[in-house]
Protein backbone atom coordinates (compact mmCIF):
# COMPACT_ATOMS: atom_id res chain seq x y z
CA UNK A 1 0.00 0.00 0.00
CA UNK A 2 0.67 3.10 -0.62
CA UNK A 3 0.41 5.74 2.50
CA UNK A 4 1.21 9.07 3.10
CA UNK A 5 1.86 10.49 6.44
CA UNK A 6 1.56 14.09 8.68
CA UNK A 7 3.01 14.33 12.00
CA UNK A 8 6.78 13.95 11.07
CA UNK A 9 8.61 11.86 13.42
CA UNK A 10 6.66 12.04 16.18
CA UNK A 11 6.37 10.06 19.51
CA UNK A 12 3.50 8.50 17.80
CA UNK A 13 5.24 8.22 14.36
CA UNK A 14 8.39 6.82 15.17
CA UNK A 15 6.26 4.00 15.99
CA UNK A 16 4.26 3.66 13.29
CA UNK A 17 5.95 4.25 10.47
CA UNK A 18 8.56 1.27 11.33
CA UNK A 19 6.05 -1.23 11.56
CA UNK A 20 4.43 0.13 8.23
CA UNK A 21 8.06 -0.17 6.77
CA UNK A 22 8.55 -3.77 8.27
CA UNK A 23 5.15 -5.01 6.46
CA UNK A 24 6.31 -3.51 2.98
CA UNK A 25 4.02 -0.88 2.71
CA UNK A 26 5.45 2.67 0.60
CA UNK A 27 5.52 5.43 3.43
CA UNK A 28 5.96 9.42 2.41
CA UNK A 29 6.09 11.35 5.20
CA UNK A 30 5.16 15.09 5.69
CA UNK A 31 7.79 17.11 7.91
CA UNK A 32 8.36 20.74 8.25
CA UNK A 33 11.96 20.49 8.79
CA UNK A 34 14.92 19.99 6.55
CA UNK A 35 16.59 18.36 9.50
CA UNK A 36 13.99 15.16 9.60
CA UNK A 37 14.95 14.21 6.69
CA UNK A 38 17.98 12.03 7.15
CA UNK A 39 15.79 10.29 10.37
CA UNK A 40 12.88 9.61 7.98
CA UNK A 41 14.96 8.14 5.26
CA UNK A 42 16.79 5.94 7.74
CA UNK A 43 13.71 4.27 8.21
CA UNK A 44 12.95 3.29 4.94
CA UNK A 45 10.45 5.93 4.02
CA UNK A 46 10.52 8.72 1.68
CA UNK A 47 10.33 12.61 2.85
CA UNK A 48 8.51 15.38 1.69
CA UNK A 49 9.33 19.30 3.02
CA UNK A 50 6.38 21.13 3.37
CA UNK A 51 3.59 22.24 5.63
CA UNK A 52 0.29 21.40 6.28
CA UNK A 53 -1.28 24.95 5.98
CA UNK A 54 -0.14 24.49 1.97
CA UNK A 55 -3.14 22.69 0.37
CA UNK A 56 -1.41 22.79 -2.78
CA UNK A 57 1.62 20.91 -1.49
CA UNK A 58 -0.62 18.15 0.16
CA UNK A 59 -2.37 17.94 -2.68
CA UNK A 60 0.22 16.60 -4.50
CA UNK A 61 1.33 14.56 -1.83
CA UNK A 62 -1.76 12.52 -1.33
CA UNK A 63 -2.34 12.04 -5.28
CA UNK A 64 -2.32 8.44 -5.73
CA UNK A 65 -2.24 7.47 -2.31
CA UNK A 66 -4.03 3.75 -0.76
CA UNK A 67 -4.90 6.04 2.95
CA UNK A 68 -3.62 9.13 4.27
CA UNK A 69 -2.89 9.92 7.57
CA UNK A 70 -3.76 13.25 9.34
CA UNK A 71 -2.59 15.03 12.37
CA UNK A 72 -3.07 18.72 13.40
CA UNK A 73 -0.09 20.18 15.29
CA UNK A 74 -0.07 23.37 17.50
CA UNK A 75 0.79 25.99 14.35
CA UNK A 76 -1.89 24.95 12.71
CA UNK A 77 -4.31 25.99 15.44
CA UNK A 78 -3.10 29.79 14.51
CA UNK A 79 -1.56 30.70 17.84
CA UNK A 80 -4.11 33.99 17.73
CA UNK A 81 -7.50 31.95 17.56
CA UNK A 82 -7.11 28.27 17.95
CA UNK A 83 -10.76 27.84 16.97
CA UNK A 84 -10.43 29.65 13.71
CA UNK A 85 -7.10 28.05 13.22
CA UNK A 86 -8.54 24.48 13.20
CA UNK A 87 -11.43 25.68 10.63
CA UNK A 88 -8.74 26.73 8.45
CA UNK A 89 -7.02 23.54 8.38
CA UNK A 90 -10.37 21.76 8.08
CA UNK A 91 -11.16 23.57 5.44
CA UNK A 92 -7.25 22.79 3.66
CA UNK A 93 -7.58 19.04 4.42
CA UNK A 94 -11.19 18.46 2.95
CA UNK A 95 -10.14 20.52 -0.70
CA UNK A 96 -6.70 18.27 -0.72
CA UNK A 97 -8.23 15.42 -0.40
CA UNK A 98 -11.36 15.59 -2.72
CA UNK A 99 -9.18 16.95 -5.42
CA UNK A 100 -5.96 14.17 -4.54
CA UNK A 101 -9.45 11.80 -4.71
CA UNK A 102 -8.02 10.01 -2.00
CA UNK A 103 -10.74 7.53 -0.73
CA UNK A 104 -9.30 6.30 2.62
CA UNK A 105 -8.46 8.40 5.46
CA UNK A 106 -7.19 8.25 9.43
CA UNK A 107 -7.45 11.27 11.03
CA UNK A 108 -5.98 11.62 14.83
CA UNK A 109 -8.88 13.80 16.25
CA UNK A 110 -9.02 13.78 20.11
CA UNK A 111 -11.51 13.42 23.50
CA UNK A 112 -14.19 16.02 23.28
CA UNK A 113 -14.45 16.21 19.35
CA UNK A 114 -18.08 15.18 19.87
CA UNK A 115 -18.52 17.96 22.14
CA UNK A 116 -19.61 21.83 20.97
CA UNK A 117 -18.27 25.14 22.31
CA UNK A 118 -18.27 24.03 26.06
CA UNK A 119 -15.05 21.58 25.20
CA UNK A 120 -13.19 24.36 25.00
CA UNK A 121 -9.65 23.44 23.11
CA UNK A 122 -10.84 20.18 22.53
CA UNK A 123 -13.56 21.98 20.38
CA UNK A 124 -11.03 22.56 17.59
CA UNK A 125 -11.22 18.98 16.79
CA UNK A 126 -15.05 18.92 15.90
CA UNK A 127 -14.56 21.53 13.19
CA UNK A 128 -11.61 19.41 11.50
CA UNK A 129 -14.30 15.99 12.18
CA UNK A 130 -17.11 17.81 10.71
CA UNK A 131 -15.17 19.11 7.72
CA UNK A 132 -13.91 15.91 6.66
CA UNK A 133 -17.53 14.66 7.31
CA UNK A 134 -18.36 16.32 4.40
CA UNK A 135 -16.47 14.28 1.61
CA UNK A 136 -18.12 11.59 0.14
CA UNK A 137 -17.35 8.48 -1.06
CA UNK A 138 -14.65 8.43 1.44
CA UNK A 139 -13.79 6.00 4.43
CA UNK A 140 -13.21 7.97 7.48
CA UNK A 141 -11.34 6.80 10.48
CA UNK A 142 -11.74 8.87 13.92
CA UNK A 143 -9.02 8.20 16.15
CA UNK A 144 -9.92 9.93 19.26
CA UNK A 145 -6.93 9.92 22.38
CA UNK A 146 -7.93 10.38 25.34
CA UNK A 147 -5.49 12.91 27.53
CA UNK A 148 -1.86 12.16 26.94
CA UNK A 149 0.15 11.00 29.55
CA UNK A 150 3.22 13.41 28.65
CA UNK A 151 0.40 16.64 29.35
CA UNK A 152 1.47 15.31 33.16
CA UNK A 153 5.02 17.00 32.28
CA UNK A 154 3.52 20.33 32.52
CA UNK A 155 4.35 20.12 36.14
CA UNK A 156 7.58 18.71 35.86
CA UNK A 157 9.63 21.76 36.79
CA UNK A 158 7.40 23.04 39.61
CA UNK A 159 7.52 19.34 41.29
CA UNK A 160 11.42 19.67 40.62
CA UNK A 161 11.75 22.79 42.44
CA UNK A 162 8.96 23.19 45.06
CA UNK A 163 7.89 19.15 45.42
CA UNK A 164 4.26 20.47 44.65
CA UNK A 165 1.40 19.65 41.96
CA UNK A 166 -0.85 22.45 41.22
CA UNK A 167 -4.10 21.51 39.54
CA UNK A 168 -7.52 23.76 39.10
CA UNK A 169 -9.47 20.80 39.46
CA UNK A 170 -10.99 18.07 42.25
CA UNK A 171 -7.25 16.33 42.69
CA UNK A 172 -10.13 13.18 43.24
CA UNK A 173 -11.59 14.00 39.67
CA UNK A 174 -11.02 10.45 37.94
CA UNK A 175 -9.25 11.32 34.65
CA UNK A 176 -8.41 8.91 31.43
CA UNK A 177 -4.90 9.02 29.94
CA UNK A 178 -2.85 7.21 27.10
CA UNK A 179 0.42 6.72 25.64
CA UNK A 180 1.77 6.85 22.39
CA UNK A 181 2.44 2.92 21.72
CA UNK A 182 -1.45 2.20 22.52
CA UNK A 183 -2.44 5.51 20.33
CA UNK A 184 0.13 3.44 17.68
CA UNK A 185 -1.92 0.32 18.40
CA UNK A 186 -5.07 1.39 17.18
CA UNK A 187 -3.99 3.77 14.26
CA UNK A 188 -1.77 0.65 12.82
CA UNK A 189 -4.26 -1.85 11.38
CA UNK A 190 -6.39 1.25 10.46
CA UNK A 191 -3.94 2.61 8.11
CA UNK A 192 -3.49 -0.80 6.44
CA UNK A 193 -7.40 -1.49 6.33
CA UNK A 194 -9.76 1.52 6.95
CA UNK A 195 -13.15 0.57 7.78
CA UNK A 196 -15.81 1.93 5.30
CA UNK A 197 -17.70 4.62 5.81
CA UNK A 198 -17.02 6.64 8.69
CA UNK A 199 -15.93 4.90 11.98
CA UNK A 200 -14.50 6.66 15.48
CA UNK A 201 -11.89 4.49 17.49
CA UNK A 202 -10.85 5.46 20.53
CA UNK A 203 -7.56 5.22 22.73
CA UNK A 204 -6.67 5.29 26.19
CA UNK A 205 -4.58 3.49 28.58
CA UNK A 206 -5.71 3.79 31.99
CA UNK A 207 -8.10 5.85 34.17
CA UNK A 208 -7.28 7.55 37.66
CA UNK A 209 -7.47 10.70 39.31
CA UNK A 210 -4.33 13.04 40.33
CA UNK A 211 -4.74 11.79 44.19
CA UNK A 212 -3.50 8.64 42.54
CA UNK A 213 -0.73 9.79 40.51
CA UNK A 214 0.88 11.73 43.66
CA UNK A 215 0.26 8.75 45.93
CA UNK A 216 1.91 6.25 43.40
CA UNK A 217 5.13 9.24 43.14
CA UNK A 218 5.44 9.89 47.14
CA UNK A 219 6.40 5.77 46.75
CA UNK A 220 9.69 7.20 46.03
CA UNK A 221 11.77 8.55 48.77
CA UNK A 222 12.77 11.50 47.54
CA UNK A 223 9.58 12.10 46.40
CA UNK A 224 7.55 11.90 49.83
CA UNK A 225 6.71 15.04 50.59
CA UNK A 226 4.91 16.13 47.28
CA UNK A 227 1.60 17.42 48.02
CA UNK A 228 -1.05 18.74 45.69
CA UNK A 229 -1.98 22.41 45.68
CA UNK A 230 -5.77 23.36 44.25
CA UNK A 231 -5.49 26.55 42.55
CA UNK A 232 -8.62 28.72 40.94
CA UNK A 233 -9.19 28.80 37.52
CA UNK A 234 -7.75 33.10 37.50
CA UNK A 235 -4.55 31.39 39.06
CA UNK A 236 -4.47 28.85 36.26
CA UNK A 237 -5.33 31.39 33.69
CA UNK A 238 -2.20 33.71 34.99
CA UNK A 239 -0.16 30.92 34.88
CA UNK A 240 -0.93 30.05 31.29
CA UNK A 241 -0.15 34.09 30.93
CA UNK A 242 3.34 33.87 31.59
CA UNK A 243 4.14 31.81 28.02
CA UNK A 244 3.00 35.14 26.68
CA UNK A 245 -0.14 32.95 25.23
CA UNK A 246 -2.99 35.31 23.67
CA UNK A 247 -5.86 35.78 25.74
CA UNK A 248 -8.12 33.65 23.25
CA UNK A 249 -6.11 30.85 23.82
CA UNK A 250 -6.36 31.25 27.47
CA UNK A 251 -9.99 31.44 27.60
CA UNK A 252 -10.11 28.19 25.56
CA UNK A 253 -7.70 26.18 27.73
CA UNK A 254 -9.52 27.61 31.08
CA UNK A 255 -13.29 26.30 29.34
CA UNK A 256 -11.82 22.75 28.31
CA UNK A 257 -10.48 22.91 32.27
CA UNK A 258 -14.47 23.36 33.37
CA UNK A 259 -15.64 20.83 30.99
CA UNK A 260 -13.17 18.08 32.57
CA UNK A 261 -15.10 18.90 35.47
CA UNK A 262 -17.71 16.73 34.08
CA UNK A 263 -16.24 13.00 33.78
CA UNK A 264 -19.62 12.04 32.66
CA UNK A 265 -20.22 14.66 30.03
CA UNK A 266 -16.25 14.01 28.89
CA UNK A 267 -16.43 10.30 28.86
CA UNK A 268 -20.02 9.46 27.86
CA UNK A 269 -19.09 8.89 23.95
CA UNK A 270 -15.87 7.09 25.20
CA UNK A 271 -18.10 4.40 27.21
CA UNK A 272 -20.49 3.73 24.09
CA UNK A 273 -17.56 2.76 21.97
CA UNK A 274 -15.91 0.38 24.73
CA UNK A 275 -12.92 1.10 23.64
CA UNK A 276 -9.69 -1.49 24.43
CA UNK A 277 -7.74 -0.29 26.99
CA UNK A 278 -4.05 -0.37 26.25
CA UNK A 279 -0.91 -1.90 27.66
CA UNK A 280 0.67 1.52 29.04
CA UNK A 281 -0.75 1.80 32.94
CA UNK A 282 -0.29 4.24 36.01
CA UNK A 283 2.43 2.42 37.25
CA UNK A 284 4.38 2.10 34.62
CA UNK A 285 4.55 5.93 33.53
CA UNK A 286 4.85 6.68 37.01
CA UNK A 287 8.86 5.05 36.98
CA UNK A 288 9.41 7.10 33.80
CA UNK A 289 7.99 10.27 35.64
CA UNK A 290 10.50 9.79 38.25
CA UNK A 291 13.24 9.45 36.47
CA UNK A 292 12.52 12.30 34.14
CA UNK A 293 12.11 14.30 38.03
CA UNK A 294 15.34 12.61 39.35
CA UNK A 295 17.45 12.95 36.31
CA UNK A 296 17.22 14.30 32.74
CA UNK A 297 14.67 13.49 29.81
CA UNK A 298 14.91 15.64 26.77
CA UNK A 299 11.49 14.01 25.82
CA UNK A 300 9.70 14.36 29.36
CA UNK A 301 7.59 17.32 28.43
CA UNK A 302 4.13 18.44 27.29
CA UNK A 303 3.17 18.55 24.19
CA UNK A 304 0.39 21.15 24.11
CA UNK A 305 0.89 24.59 22.41
CA UNK A 306 0.20 25.84 25.97
CA UNK A 307 3.54 24.74 27.67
Amino acid sequence: MKITMLGSLGHINQIVIPQLIAAGHTVTVITSSPKRVAAIEALGATAAVGTMADGQFLTQQFQNQDVVYLMISGPAFNTTDMIAGAKAQGEIFYQAIQTAQVKNVVDLSSIGADAGPEAGALYAYHFIEDQLKQLTDVNLAFVRPVGFYSNLYSHLSNIKAHHRLATPNDPNLLAAYVAPADIAAVILPLLTQTPAGVSVHYAISDMFTLNEFVTTLQQTPALADLKIDLISDAQYAAALATNKLPQTVIDNFVQMVRFERDPEKVYRDLKQHHPTYGHVKLADFARAYVQAILGDADDAKANTIVS
